[in-house]
């Protein structure tokens, strides 16, 4: 999960995150669809992140930026209930 919350904090700050990390990120996110704790957000986050991870290019506005911050943050939430 840590993979996924540093992704989705490079990309709330505006930077592209390193590939591989893309790549663990989206797997991370995928273990949570497929254990049936992820909401729409996450599984759109997923989709986002492995997109970016096999070159196709994801460039966030404001609200996209914000987004991957609230993500990120529900993520953090979600590991302290673990």
């Amino acid at each position: 999960m840590l993979d996924a919350i540093g992704v989705l904090d490079d990309l709330a700050a505006g930077r592209v995150p390193d590939r591989a990390r893309l790549h663990s990120g989206a797997s991370a996110l995928e273990t949570l669809r497929r254990a049936g704790i992820a909401n729409r957000d996450l599984v759109d986050a997923a989709a986002s992140l492995e997109a970016m991870a096999n070159r196709r290019t994801l460039k966030l506005r404001a609200a996209g930026r914000a987004r991957a911050a609230a993500i990120a943050a529900a993520i953090r939430g979600f590991m302290q209930l673990g």
